[in-house]
């Protein structure tokens, strides 16, 4: 068996991304693929990262761009012919964001300085599995296909701040209930095309089915992760939506049901062909993620695409939860295998914050709607 580590730079300007192309003597040939190669013994995966980007395109990334940290993965080439050249590689992914004048300078690049062919496709095409990457890499795109930018949603009795009357001529203190409340006021101020996390944690599993069913009748534009019991229950039904992009596993039920020798049992009451989203409040937990993204992996399952770690920042919501600052995110960061979400007093401007500080996506509530 051959163990090679890897690491692997997402080189992106806005939705443009940077792929190569595979020689056909190369392993895994004539495929695409990402920019990056092997890490040397004396070299952290950083370093790696930097040295490969130099080698292969030219690229000096070493302090001009933002290089962020996506995940690691870990994947098996067997050889049956010969399992002594079987390849156990572990990917250590690194999203690299470009600036406006360094992608203008490398754009019309179509050779890399090894000779193979380069080329910008869209996050929209690549995401949609246009172009062919190694095996290892197709958990990588679905990383992708989660937004930069995720909206929650409150419960149907909170006190949402209506303010609609003067958009829509309708009198909110006529509406009915708290659930067309709800209604009226996320198809009205979700942005188009937006993500949302449909939090629900007060409502009963029919309550949540039918706010779902409602929401998408006005809004079908966006994408939804929703928590594993209403997936579960709408995949029995055969309606869950194309909408849903993933499940969610809370904190509480990881803490509660998980232990290393239940990874099996824990998969078991998650859909194996939808990607899941998972929260955390502590390392521990994320060190749970990471074993339960390797099983999933290692299973052939949808992936685990994300990490909500909160709360960065006081919240209103949660006024009583001790704030975990920038420090504290980037400590329970820095060990997660799978892209980190800040949640907690997050707005849509923190973004480049929390890249700064080892995450990859932001989610909020109240500062996330137009």
């Amino acid at each position: 068996m051959i163990n090679i580590d890897v690491a692997v730079a997402v080189i992106h300007y806005g939705d443009q991304y940077l792929l190569g192309f595979r020689k056909p003597e190369q392993h895994q040939g004539n495929r695409y693929e990402f920019v990056g190669g092997k890490i040397e013994d004396n070299e952290t995966a950083k370093q790696a990262l930097i040295r490969e980007v130099l080698e292969e395109i030219g690229l000096d990334i070493s302090a001009r761009y933002l290089i962020n940290p996506l995940g690691i993965l870990r994947h098996h080439y067997a050889n049956i012919e010969t399992p002594r050249k079987s390849k156990r590689v572990c990917l250590h992914v690194f999203r690299v964001e470009l600036t406006e004048q360094h992608y203008l300078e490398c754009r019309d690049q179509q050779q890399g300085c090894e000779g193979q062919q380069l080329q910008w496709v869209s996050l929209e095409d690549l995401v949609a599995n246009k172009y062919r990457l190694p095996e290892a890499n197709k958990t990588i795109l679905q990383w992708l296909k989660l937004p930069d930018l995720i909206s929650i949603t409150q419960d149907i009795d909170s006190n949402l701040e209506l303010s609609i009357e003067a958009e829509t001529g309708v009198n909110t203190n006529i509406v009915a209930s708290n659930q067309q409340k709800w209604l009226q006021w996320y198809q009205q101020k979700l942005p188009p095309q937006d993500c949302i996390y449909l939090r629900l944690k007060n409502s009963d599993l029919p309550q949540r089915e039918q706010l779902l069913t409602s929401l998408l009748a006005n809004r079908p534009d966006i994408m939804l992760i929703i928590d594993c019991q209403l997936a579960n229950h709408l995949y029995s039904k055969n309606t869950l939506p194309p909408q849903v992009i993933a499940q969610h596993l809370t904190q509480k039920v990881i803490d509660e049901t998980y232990q290393e020798a239940n990874l099996t049992e824990v998969s078991n009451n998650l859909l194996a062909g939808l990607p899941l989203t998972v929260s955390s409040h502590n390392q521990e937990t994320v060190l749970k993620v990471n074993q339960l993204a390797q099983y999933r992996l290692k299973h052939d399952l949808s992936p685990v695409i994300g990490v909500f770690v909160s709360p960065v920042q006081q919240t209103a919501t949660h006024p009583e939860a001790v704030p975990l600052g920038w420090e504290g995110f980037e400590r329970i960061a820095s060990v997660s295998e799978v892209p980190v979400i800040a949640l907690g007093g997050m707005s849509s401007e923190d973004l480049q914050q929390v890249k700064h500080h080892q995450g990859d996506k932001v989610a909020g509530i109240r500062k996330f709607l137009t």
